[in-house]
């Protein structure tokens, strides 16, 4: 039987059912790959929004976040994600490098891979932070001086030259104890160098002298929570929209409400009383919004919050806009020159009229963790502009 005769067998309905089959599915197959584009836009418009170049892949999981981290975010920002009030950060932007194990050639050389940290951040402070074992020794009547230097060689493996040149960053004398704890040592001017000479970055090196104590009793802990860091903090020169709006002068203010009144007075008025009484329903006020990571396809590399109510302004302000509504003098100008004069002229806009920020914790593309503090994310109050 040929092709031919074959289809002229199959029963028409049949045949035609088979077409619609097809074509709905090339339909929703469309509709599916618009919609998987239009969210992918989205995706890239919030990350340029967060100024992330692009979404981590994740190489690390929450457990490994350092608890001094997780203690600065909470100390920072409410569960929600809200910058406490009165409550400022040590920056806008602190970051957290994590010891590269594979270019440290000496369990006393700490190298942190520095490419993701921006040039436009403005350095402030640097740390180095090293947890101390507790001491084994049975009298802790001593001290360590421990001193971190800057490598000025690249570190390798066979020989001892590349620490013959060293250039001291910072000295700590601990105390011995048979608790453990954080060595915190400020290492600003070795980041501050490499941040103007990225390729002389060889990581830096620790010496330790016992002082009443044997030095091989000074232990760094690795691995996990207690994992060597570096922790950076720095302003980011990210502009906000945010002005304070100034108020038109009372002599001007007085002149123009004057002028409006009288042209209300005039029989060309478009207005009248009862079409004022008649504004009183969908007035300018502030609904919920709440923005989930997870439905964004962000919860893996966001560490917190998990969401924030972000709040959005919608509604129609009042002919006559009181107080209530925080409009500036130009707000209330124009609308009354809205209502009562001129339809062409736009009335006032229901926008938010005060705005908070948000602190923000996430994983970099290179595993490095960023707490930063993004403003004028959340409407706080609604009204008249």
């Amino acid at each position: 039987m040929t092709t031919d005769n074959w289809c002229n067998g199959i029963p028409q309905s049949y045949q035609m059912k088979s077409l619609t089959s097809i074509l709905v599915f090339l339909c929703f197959t469309t509709i599916s790959l618009q919609k998987i584009a239009e969210f992918s836009y989205l995706q890239n418009d919030l990350l340029n929004l967060l100024e992330i170049k692009e979404k981590p892949s994740v190489s690390r999981s929450r457990a490994q976040v350092p608890k001094y981290v997780m203690d600065l975010y909470k100390e920072q920002a409410h569960a929600s994600g809200f910058t406490k009030e009165g409550r400022e950060a040590p920056a806008k932007t602190i970051r957290t490098f994590f010891r590269d194990p594979r270019s440290s050639v000496d369990e006393r050389h700490f190298f942190f891979n520095l490419s993701s940290l921006a040039t436009q951040v403005k350095i402030q402070k640097a740390e180095l932070r090293l947890f101390r074992r507790r001491s084994k020794l049975e009298i802790t009547n001593g001290y360590f001086k421990v001193v971190v230097s800057r490598l000025n060689r690249k570190a390798v493996e066979s020989g001892n030259n590349w620490k013959k040149k060293l250039t001291v960053v910072d000295t700590k004398h601990v105390k011995c104890r048979r608790v453990g704890g954080w060595i915190v040592i400020n290492v600003t001017s070795a980041v501050k160098f490499w941040r103007s000479w990225p390729s002389r970055n060889f990581g830096l090196f620790v010496t330790v002298t016992g002082l009443g104590v044997p030095a091989s009793d000074f232990y760094i802990a690795s691995g996990g929570r207690k994992e060597p860091i570096l922790v950076v903090s720095g302003e980011s020169n990210m502009q906000t929209n945010q002005r304070p709006t100034e108020d038109i002068s009372t002599e001007t203010r007085k002149s123009n409400e004057q002028e409006v009144r009288w042209r209300a007075r005039s029989p060309n008025t478009l207005s009248s009383t009862r079409s004022r009484r008649s504004l009183n329903v969908d007035r300018c006020s502030r609904r919920k919004l709440f923005v989930k990571f997870r439905d964004l396809k962000f919860d893996k590399w966001v560490i917190a919050p998990r969401g924030f109510s972000a709040y959005y302004c919608v509604g129609t302000c009042p002919e006559i806009i009181d107080k209530g509504y925080s409009p500036t003098n130009h707000a209330i100008i124009q609308n009354l020159l809205h209502h009562r004069i001129n339809k062409n002229i736009p009335a006032a806009c229901c926008v938010p009229t005060s705005l908070h920020s948000i602190s923000m914790m996430y994983f970099e593309l290179d595993g490095s963790i960023v707490l930063r503090e993004y403003s004028g994310m959340v409407a706080s109050t609604c009204g008249c502009r």
